[in-house]
């Protein structure tokens, strides 16, 4: 929340829209609360578009990157790329390791798949815990 000191008037309120409460995927009312300062969960593109209102506004860049809560080099960059939303990347198609099992650890040199992925990082946590409980 903005403070204000007592009789000083109060700060204007930034509004994304005054009808819609949604456009695609971005929650108009979310970024109306982060464009006036207010603590609120954003996705990036939410983050971008609340970025971009409030520099159509003439509000500086680090006020606007304290605001939506990222750095103020972020807030450039988004603005040089002409506030473009990025997109998504899917997750990578697994690689054909052919008749090869997993190891113990469910890893397989190689392969990319959620599971070997998974199962890796479980082996090296799970390794990473014996040797702190050995010290």
């Amino acid at each position: 929340m903005i403070a204000t000191r007592p009789g000083a008037a109060t700060p204007a309120r930034f509004y994304a829209s005054t009808t819609a409460t949604f456009d695609g995927d971005l929650d108009l009312i979310a970024i109306e609360h982060a464009m006036n300062g207010e603590t609120v969960q954003l996705t990036r593109s939410e983050r971008i578009e609340a970025a971009r209102q409030l520099d159509a506004r003439g509000i500086h860049a680090a006020e606007i990157a304290r605001r939506v809560g990222v750095t103020r080099n972020s807030v450039t960059a988004w603005r040089d790329s002409g506030w473009a939303i990025p997109v998504e990347t899917a997750e990578p198609d697994p690689i054909d390791i052919g008749n090869a099992t997993h190891g113990r650890s469910g890893y397989s040199k190689g392969c990319r798949c959620r599971t070997c992925r998974d199962g890796a990082n479980a082996a090296s946590k799970a390794a990473k815990a014996r040797k702190r409980a050995a010290a």
